[in-house]
């Protein structure tokens, strides 16, 4: 994992220079304003770069259940008070996932930052319901990958935000929700697929691997590897592989790419 630092109060446009093997570092808040125009304009509205501390929830607290829990239930009872428990922390995981990957995988592939995950990195904002709304970050600064002459592998480039975050976030909500992890899982990968497929545009790293590659480096299974079977849904895409149980959310209409829309 990167050693970085915080930012120090007036340092926020240093940049060092790569000497050598050295990596170039830029701070978070310079990188975000030049990479999120064009394409990627507006992708990043709800990723706010802070350089004091954040008053919202440290993201890697919610790798205890014990924090993450009570959230989940404040949300369940809030938004689905007569629905299936299960079905409603799904869907608080899309929110969670939906909002938090996007930014962040376009600023490690079309930015080709090294992104820190570690305590105090990122932190979740959730409206009353403790739905999420957005993420503050620390205006870190981040190693910048673009000078060298040979694209990161995918897997190593983000090997800091699997292990160091997406593996202990869905075994804490698995644990506080007796949801099956496949489930987030299917639910991750699916935006995964979604940014590679619609989001990034002529980038050296892509994310392909991440959802085709049976096992990861290590070779272990890939969690993430298919995300949609060869099943066609009725509006003509593909079906997720893995139901997200949003069809017993009574309120909810069901998913376009449910696999069992048909049976």
């Amino acid at each position: 994992m990167m050693n970085s630092l915080p930012l120090q109060n007036g340092s926020e446009n240093n940049t060092s220079s790569s000497i050598g093997d050295a990596l170039v570092t830029r701070a978070l808040s310079n990188i975000k304003t030049d990479l999120f125009q064009g394409p990627y304009q507006g992708l990043g509205d709800r990723h706010y770069i802070l350089a004091a501390q954040s008053n919202g929830i440290d993201c890697f607290a919610l790798h205890d259940p014990e924090c993450l829990a009570p959230i989940l239930d404040h949300y369940c009872r809030a938004k689905y008070p007569d629905d299936d428990r299960r079905a409603a922390i799904s869907m608080w995981s899309q929110w969670y996932f939906g909002i938090f990957l996007s930014p962040l995988l376009v600023m490690a592939a079309a930015g080709e930052v090294v992104l820190p995950f570690q305590p105090g990195f990122i932190s979740l904002k959730t409206d009353d319901n403790q739905c999420p709304t957005g993420f503050d970050i620390g205006d870190w600064q981040l190693s910048d990958m673009k000078d060298q002459s040979t694209a990161p592998d995918p897997w190593t480039h983000l090997e800091s935000l699997i292990a160091g975050h997406l593996e202990p976030m869905v075994a804490s909500l698995a644990a506080s929700s007796k949801v099956s992890p496949k489930v987030f899982w299917s639910n991750i990968s699916v935006v995964v697929s979604y940014v590679e497929k619609h989001v990034l545009k002529n980038t050296r790293i892509s994310l392909a691997p991440l959802i085709s590659d049976a096992k990861r480096p290590d070779g272990n299974r890939n969690p993430m590897a298919n995300p949609y079977s060869t099943k066609q849904s009725e509006d003509g895409s593909p079906s997720r592989r893995v139901c997200c149980l949003r069809y017993l959310l009574t309120s909810v209409d069901i998913c376009p790419t449910c696999p069992l829309a048909k049976l």
